[in-house]
């Protein structure tokens, strides 16, 4: 194989990555507009008698609202590209990953904001990378720095806020830009 047949295959892979996660800006507009308002509520309402519950609520409309668009999805795409497979393996090690956390962090009585914003970032971080989408890079990365944030700065009653400004400049905006960008090629 020569070499401008290597870069020829790899740019391709490269616009196939881009591709499939054109295809997902539906998630993370989403879950970014079902968790935004959950972080705040979770800052109005903390001290309140399970003031957390509303964040297993939000996670099962969350959860029931993403599969049945991706049943719908998957049936409409038809033929699955190499970045779908990477798309779908590295969301859903986060998937895993975070459930797992999630209950750790439960039966741990420890506040989970640090390690799900950790979990998304990476997975936000890495998906921008691999199709070359900037915003979703930089957004993976505010992610990072938000679960640092709870993790070291804020005290819990604060974590809900900086969950959801995270999620507002990691998810929201890079999806909303993501979307336009779908729209403008169509």
């Amino acid at each position: 194989m020569k070499t401008t047949q290597s870069i020829e295959i790899i740019e391709t892979m490269f616009k196939e990555n881009k591709k499939s996660l054109h295809r997902n800006s539906f998630y993370f507009i989403m879950w970014g507009i079902l968790l935004i308002p959950t972080g705040i509520a979770e800052y109005l309402l903390y001290g309140h008698p399970n003031f957390w519950m509303i964040w297993p609520a939000m996670g099962i409309i969350g959860g029931i609202i993403s599969f049945a668009y991706g049943m719908k999805e998957s049936k409409r795409s038809g033929v699955k590209t190499s970045g779908d497979r990477i798309t779908s393996f590295t969301w859903g090690a986060f998937g895993f990953t975070m459930i797992f956390s999630i209950a750790y962090t439960m039966h741990h009585q420890l506040p989970p904001h640090a390690l799900i914003l950790m979990l998304a970032g990476s997975a936000t971080f890495i998906s921008g990378g691999i199709s070359k989408f900037n915003p979703f890079i930089l957004g993976g990365l505010v992610m990072e720095l938000g679960a640092i944030i709870c993790a070291f700065v804020v005290d819990q009653p604060y974590q809900g806020l900086v969950f959801a400004g995270s999620f507002l400049f990691g998810y929201v905006i890079p999806g909303i830009i993501l979307r336009k960008s779908e729209h403008d090629k169509a």
